[in-house]
């Protein structure tokens, strides 16, 4: 694939799922948490290890991505506890790389969190917004590094 392609399809994918995986679909289809928490890390891990990246790397970026996904950030959980979700988030590539990007998905995923839960603004930053960027940084995070951008470790 051509490594600009990476770019186009991770995060495409990322956004879908995510969404997909959160809150509720429609009136009537509740989310469907496994897309994000299972599915997307497993696309993710195909994408690494098609990419020529090694098995044990494809198979850390997916089981890292699988863990932060499984994390909570709802109104139960502190700020403490979402602050590092967000950071987990900002981690997923770190098995094959890293890059500027792992910086703006931690802040674009706290940025947005807070934006979708204040009120002047929550009804402009709707959840399902807030819930597609957050799958899309992650997506972006790892495509940058499939592009051949960042600092990346291949074996």
């Amino acid at each position: 694939m051509n490594p600009e392609l990476w770019l186009v399809f991770l995060p495409a994918i990322s956004w879908l799922l995510f969404s997909l995986g959160g809150t509720q679909i429609s009136d009537t289809i509740q989310g469907k948490k496994w897309l994000r928490r299972f599915i997307l890390p497993t696309i993710f891990g195909i994408c690494l290890f098609l990419a020529h990246f090694a098995w044990f790397q494809a198979l850390g970026v997916a089981i890292l991505a699988c863990l932060m996904l499984h994390l909570g950030y709802g109104s139960h959980t502190s700020w403490k506890m979402r602050l590092l979700v967000f950071a987990g988030y900002g981690l997923i590539s770190v098995p094959i790389g890293i890059s500027i990007w792992n910086v703006f998905t931690i802040v674009g995923c706290v940025i947005l969190f807070l934006l979708s839960n204040i009120k002047f603004s929550k009804d402009t930053f709707v959840w399902k917004i807030w819930e597609g960027t957050a799958g899309l940084l992650c997506g972006i995070q790892l495509g940058y590094l499939l592009a051949g951008h960042g600092i990346i470790w291949k074996f």
